[in-house]
């Protein structure tokens, strides 16, 4: 492996560690040894991607990789031209809207309007969810995984509740749902007592590219508002569409 794979890869140690971390403990997440950590630490360092908490003397991630993430967001038209649209969808289903992403095996959140209620979806921008149990996640593997037993596989279904689906053919089979109305459902899946719908975001040739979803706690989006929800976040994913496209 070479200096800058092992560099990178103690920054995403870090990352992931969502807390300050010292030296041995980052040596031990990342299989290396001190020595090598502590040099790509000060490396990164001098670029503002990591920084040192002078109490603890612990590392955590530094302000210039907020500065990336900005200008790969700013660089996402589709984050962009979506931002009213996702405004005023929030205000009319009163309830938190997202925007997000294929990334790999997960979805990334670029987009987050939240609700005024004090109970509500809680996300980030810059945030991972997986694929198989978020509403925008199976929108991605409905319509750009054609092989689930193979992702299934490199991917693992995990259990997140009681709800989330872990089998592959019971995954399928609500995919091909998906595929038939439109639109996703995020049931309880992901995290108890919420409930979520997204919609696709297609560009000029019709490929999914990105989701739009809103959802709220289960007290609030019973059964029966789930279709009317729908209806505003397909209404509101195919005008983003239309704007990308220019309106064909």
């Amino acid at each position: 492996m070479s200096a800058i794979d092992k560099t990178l890869d103690i920054l995403f140690c870090v990352a992931q560690a969502r807390r300050d971390v010292g030296v041995t403990e980052i040596a031990d997440l990342c299989n290396s040894d001190k020595a090598t950590v502590f040099r790509a630490l000060k490396a990164l360092e001098r670029r503002n991607l990591i920084e040192q908490n002078p109490e603890t003397r612990k590392y955590r991630l530094g302000l210039g990789t907020v500065s990336l993430a900005g200008h790969k967001l700013r660089g996402l038209s589709v984050a962009a031209q979506a931002q009213p649209f996702l405004t005023r969808l929030s205000q009319e289903i009163q309830e938190t809207v997202q925007l997000s992403v294929r990334s790999g095996n997960h979805v990334l959140y670029l987009s987050v309007v939240e609700s005024a209620h004090p109970i509500r979806v809680a996300s980030d921008v810059g945030a991972f969810g997986p694929l198989h149990c978020t509403a925008a996640g199976k929108l991605f593997l409905a319509y750009g995984e054609p092989d689930l037993a193979r992702f299934a596989l490199a991917a693992p279904l995990e259990k997140h509740t009681e709800k989330t689906l872990t089998d592959v053919e019971a995954l399928q089979r609500n995919l091909d749902l998906v595929r038939q109305r439109g639109w996703s459902l995020d049931d309880e899946e992901l995290v108890p007592h919420l409930r979520v719908v997204a919609a696709p975001i297609r560009d000029m040739s019709g490929k999914v590219v990105a989701a739009v979803a809103g959802g709220g706690p289960t007290l609030r989006v019973t059964p029966e508002k789930i279709e009317p929800m729908a209806q505003a976040v397909t209404a509101t994913a195919q005008k983003i569409s239309n704007n990308l496209t220019g309106g064909q």
